[in-house]
């Protein structure tokens, strides 16, 4: 069985531009149909996914009885309020990103997982909008699991029956600080991406994937890329 380090990525803030269009249509979508206000700080929430905030709300106000309705239409009116936004303003990939993807599909000893907090189909939707093409590529999402962490361990799960490798190492990048806190609790490598979480490895974009490579210790980034 071959080895290979798996590269799992979040969607908003890591790949795609996305987080306060994101934040926007989902707290307006909670607050449409429940009348509840999702606070802006989505660090106090135990599982910071969009089912995970959904199941913290819907428990501290006693609708249990109601859940599943609940559920059902605030992921209609955010995918609904989401494609709106999408139409109206677009969506942006990180700098670099595209490439990034599309260069590790053929890198020998990397291989791809999506892991985030989002539903599949909006995640899917914002990274087509913002010009990704994922397809094939392992997916895992708070369709799947209500918290990050269990995410992300489907999303390496999956990656090893369908790629049919064993993974020496498992690497999430992320942008916030929940995404450290899973890769931790799991024993996961972390990449920060951006400035918002403090961590010893840290990149700022994808503009360059042989220093991303190099950063990791991936010995292949100086034949692949020289």
């Amino acid at each position: 069985m071959r080895v290979k380090n798996l590269f799992m990525l979040d969607v908003d803030g890591t790949l795609v531009d996305s987080c306060q269009m994101d934040h926007e249509c989902f707290s307006e979508a909670v607050y449409d149909v429940t009348g509840f206000t999702v606070p802006d700080d989505w660090g106090g929430y135990t599982n910071v996914t969009d089912a995970g905030i959904i199941e913290e709300l819907i428990d501290s106000h006693d609708l249990q009885r109601e859940k599943i309705m609940l559920f059902r239409e605030i992921k209609r009116v955010f995918t609904h309020k989401l494609t709106n936004a999408i139409a109206n303003h677009g969506l942006k990939p990180l700098p670099g990103a595209v490439a990034f993807i599309d260069e590790m599909r053929h890198m020998p000893t990397v291989a791809l997982a999506i892991a985030t907090g989002g539903w599949e189909e909006t995640a899917r939707m914002k990274l087509k909008a913002a010009g990704f093409n994922v397809e094939g590529i392992v997916f895992s999402s708070c369709s799947d699991a209500m918290s990050r962490s269990e995410v992300m361990a489907l999303a390496a799960f999956r990656a090893k029956q369908d790629y049919g490798v064993h993974f020496e190492r498992r690497i999430y990048f992320g942008d916030g600080v929940w995404d450290k806190q899973a890769t931790q609790s799991l024993n996961y490598e972390f990449v920060a991406v951006g400035d918002k979480v403090e961590h010893d490895v840290r990149v700022s974009n994808f503009v360059n994937p042989r220093a991303i490579l190099g950063k990791l210790g991936i010995d292949e980034a100086q034949r692949q890329y020289a």
